[in-house]
Formats: structure tokens, sequence, C-alpha cells
């Protein structure tokens, strides 16, 4: 199965998604987590149905209640939050699990996950507080070497660019584009990712 190697992940923090799918998918932006576990399924569905029409391959959190339905009626990806075991889940789409750890990420692959993000490689922009300690580039890349594993946690087109030249095969970010003031800087940032 063949990824994109950045993938966006979505804020949850209760805009109006719709401008900024529209010109991140304007920008290139080839694929969505859609993590927004406080919205009503109609929205939920709206805010796929506007990324699909932009270009977007949208993977759903499975945080969101109607996420595995929503999946499987549309013919979507989905997404696991840590812990959750991908032999649980029949999908039509690409199936990826948020991983902490190698042991997490050796178990999410063995179980069948066509993907992991794993974090935090630096300390998250959207995530201020978090006090996890960071793993560092060196250490993502050796986690990571030969796998489908994508990097998380204070991604920036620089550090991406570090990442890439060591092999890896993408990066999730959320902080670095919806942290943008408008949707306009958000695709003008996506684009500096996409020439790192």
């Amino acid at each position: 199965m063949s990824l994109p190697p950045i993938v966006a992940i979505s804020p949850g923090d209760g805009r109006n998604l719709e401008p900024w799918l529209i010109a991140l998918g304007a920008a290139g932006l080839r694929a969505l987590i859609l993590r927004e576990p406080g919205e009503t399924e109609a929205t939920l569905r709206a805010w796929a149905a506007v990324a699909a029409a932009a270009g977007i391959e949208v993977w759903v959190h499975d945080k969101h209640p109607a996420a595995r339905a929503l999946a499987a009626e549309a013919s979507l990806g989905l997404h696991l939050p840590s812990g959750q075991d991908p032999r649980e889940v029949d999908g039509p789409g690409p199936l990826g699990v948020s991983c902490h750890s190698e042991a997490e990420v050796d178990g999410a692959l063995a179980a069948g996950a066509d993907y992991v993000l794993l974090g935090p490689v630096w300390r998250p922009t959207s995530k201020p507080q978090d006090t996890r300690p960071a793993i560092g580039a060196a250490r993502f890349l050796d986690l990571a070497a030969g796998r489908p594993v994508w990097a998380l946690g204070g991604m920036t087109p620089q550090r991406w660019s570090v990442l890439r030249r060591g092999g890896a095969t993408g990066a999730a970010v959320l902080g670095d584009l919806f942290g943008r003031h408008t949707p306009a800087d958000a695709a003008a940032r996506f684009a500096e990712f996409a020439d790192a």
C-alpha cells in the first residue's frame, strides 16, 4: 500500500475545517487523519466529503463514536488510538495506530496495521504542556528503519527534511499547519513541507 509522506491531523478544536481542507487540498495535501471527537456525526461526514472533493484521502480517527461506521460506509481509512488492536477492526482503507514506544510499534505492525504514527519525536507544538520525553530524530530513524512509521510531534519542514534524508517514510503534522493564522498560511506552510 502506497501512502503519502505527509499526513495532516485535524486539530479537534471546534473550528470550521472546510476552508482549511480546501486550501490544503489545493496546496497538494493528499492525506488527513480526521480527528474530531467532539463534532456531530453529520459534521464529520460533511468534512470527510469536503476533504475528498479537495483530493485528500481521509483516515477517520477512532476517537469519534461514528468513525468505524463512516470508514466502512465511505471506504475511508481508520486510525486507532494507542493501545487498540488492529485485529479487532475490519475496514476497506488504510488502518493506522498511534504508538509511543518500540514495543507498541512492533505490536501494531505485527497485528496488521498498514502504518503507525510514532511520537513524540519532538515536543508537540499543538500540546505545549506535554511532558512526555521526546525521542529525537536519531532514535526515531532507528525504530522506523524500513517500516511504515510516520513521525509525530513537533514537525516542521526543516525537521521533516532531516528525517526524510535519514530514510523516514513520512511525518504527521498538526500544529505547524492548523496552528497557522489562516487557511492560506497553512497552505503556504504545507508547500514548505512538500519542498523539504
